[in-house]
C-alpha cells in the first residue's frame, strides 16, 4: 500500500489513536467525549494532553515476507472552554512513503556480439505529516459543531538505481509537499441515550509537490551517493552540468466524502455504535510523479462497529477505573487501473485504566487484519499494537480550583 500515489494513508491502518479504537466520531474517550471528534471536546472537564505510540507489521504469505515500523502516532491537546466550547492542536504521520522494491528478474539483451544483463531497483523513503488545529461549538444541549483545520506537509526522496553488467546508473529525486484539508462535524442528540455523528471533509488547497530531480549518475563504487571528491568520480561530475529547475506539480491529492455514526447508550457505562464513511480521492496530477506502482487508491469505503464500556469517574472500586473496547471493521479500497477493489476485515480489542481524581488514563489497543488484495493470490496480515497516555493538564486544574 506504501507504493500506491503518495503512499499509505494511516487512517486506513488499523487503530489511529490509542483511546479510540476502530470508531472515529463516537465517543470512545469517555461517555461523552471521543478524542478524534471535536464537537465533543468541550465535554472535557479539564485540559488534556494524549500521546500514542504505534507498532505496526504487515506481512505475506504467514510470515515469510514482513515488514515492522513503528512510532509516535499522535500527539493532542485539546483545551475545553466553559463547557460551551474548546480547542485543540494535533500533530500525528498522515501518509508513509517507505518503500523497497528489487527486480527479482535478471533482464538480458545482447548487443555487439555480447551478452549484457541488468536488474532494477526503486527505494522511496519520507512521507507526509499533519497538522489539526480544531475547535468545536456547542449550541444547545443537543447540536455541537466542530471544525479542523488540516495542514500537510512533508517530504520525501526517490532513489531508482539500474544496474548495468555491474555498473549502477542512479537517479534520485526528492518532493516536498504542502496542502490543506478542512474537516466539519455535527453531534445531534436525539435523546438522552441516542446521539448521531457526521463528518464532512473537503479540500481547501490540494496536496502540491515541488519536484527536484537530479541528473543521473554512473555510480562507480556502488554506493549509492554521487562522489564527486577524491578518490571517487562518479559521472558525470555535479560541477560539470546544470541543476534541472524546480517543478511544482499541483493536484496530488483532493480528498472530499463523509462519515456518518450512530452510537446507544446501553448503561451509563457502556454503549454501541455503527459509523459508515466514503472518501474519494478526486487528484489529477499523480501521473507527474515517479511512483514505485503506477496506481492509487480512488475511493475508499468503511464500515465499523464497537461496544464499548468507560470507567466509572465516581467509583473507588479499583475494577471501576478499566474501560473496555472492541471492534470491527471493514475496508473497501477502489484502484485507479484495477477493476476488483482490495478489501480489508480487521478486528480491534483495547483496554484503559483510570487513574487519579482528574481522569488521567492509560490505554492499549491491539488490531489484526486481513487485506486481500486484487491480482494476488495471497492475503496480507496486519497487526498493531498502540499504547497511549492522556493526562490532564495539573496546573491548570489547580489554577481554577483557586
Amino acid at each position: 500500500m506504501n507504493a500506491l500515489g503518495v503512499g499509505h494513508f494511516y487512517h486506513h491502518q488499523g487503530i489511529g489513536n490509542a483511546t479510540s479504537g476502530v470508531i472515529d466520531l463516537s465517543p470512545s474517550f469517555k461517555s461523552n467525549v471521543s478524542l478524534t471528534n471535536p464537537a465533543t471536546w468541550h465535554n472535557l472537564k479539564f485540559t488534556f494532553l494524549s500521546l500514542s505510540y504505534s507498532g505496526n507489521e504487515n506481512s505475506f504469505d504467514n510470515g515469510s515476507m514482513a515488514n515492522g515500523y513503528s512510532s509516535i502516532s499522535n500527539a493532542m491537546w485539546v483545551v475545553p472552554i466553559k463547557s460551551r466550547s474548546s480547542f485543540g492542536i494535533n500533530l500525528s504521520p498522515y501518509a508513509d512513503q517507505r518503500i523497497t522494491m528489487v527486480d527479482q528478474d535478471t533482464s538480458v539483451f545482447q548487443a555487439f556480439d555480447t551478452t549484457y544483463s541488468f536488474t532494477r531497483s526503486f527505494d522511496r523513503s519520507g512521507g507526509i505529516l499533519s497538522l489539526r488545529l480544531g475547535t468545536s461549538y456547542n449550541l444547545n444541549k443537543s447540536i455541537s459543531f466542530g471544525y479542523i483545520y488540516n495542514i500537510l506537509f512533508g517530504s520525501s526522496r526517490n532513489h531508482e538505481s539500474l544496474n548495468f553488467d555491474g555498473s549502477s546508473m542512479v537517479q534520485t529525486s526528492r518532493v516536498r509537499y504542502s496542502g490543506i484539508i478542512n474537516d466539519l462535524f455535527l453531534l445531534i442528540s436525539l435523546t438522552d441515550d441516542l446521539n448521531i455523528f457526521s463528518k464532512y471533509t473537503l479540500t481547501l488547497q490540494t496536496l502540491e509537490g515541488a519536484l527536484e530531480q537530479k541528473h543521473l549518475f554512473d555510480d562507480i563504487n556502488d554506493n549509492g551517493y554521487h562522489d564527486y571528491s577524491p578518490p571517487y568520480y562518479d559521472f558525470p561530475n555535479p560541477d560539470s552540468v546544470e541543476a534541472y529547475s524546480e517543478m511544482r506539480i499541483k493536484d496530488l491529492h483532493d480528498p472530499s466524502g463523509y462519515n456518518i455514526g450512530i452510537n446507544k447508550a446501553l448503561n451509563s457505562n457502556s454503549s454501541v455504535a455503527i459509523e459508515l464513511g466514503s472518501l474519494k480521492d478526486n487528484s489529477k496530477g499523480l501521473n507527474s510523479l515517479r511512483l514505485p506502482i503506477d496506481n492509487w487508491i480512488k475511493e475508499t469505503s468503511t464500515l465499523k462497529a464497537s461496544f464499548t464500556h468507560y470507567s466509572n469517574d465516581f467509583s473507588l472500586r479499583l475494577f471501576d477505573r478499566f474501560s473496555f473496547r472492541t471492534g470491527i471493521t471493514y475496508y473497501e479500497h477502489k484502484l485507479k487501473n484495477d477493476t476488483p477493489p482490495t478489501t480489508e476485515i480487521g478486528y480491534s480489542l483495547g483496554f484503559g485504566f483510570k487513574f487519579k481524581p482528574v481522569g488521567n488514563q492509560i490505554d492499549i489497543n491491539y488490531y489484526i487484519g486481513n487485506r486481500d488484495h486484487s491480482g494476488l493470490k495471497i492475503k496480507e496480515m496486519i497487526q498493531q499494537i498502540q499504547i497511549g497516555v492522556s493526562i490532564a493538564d495539573i496546573w491548570f486544574v489547580k489554577r481554577r480550583q483557586k
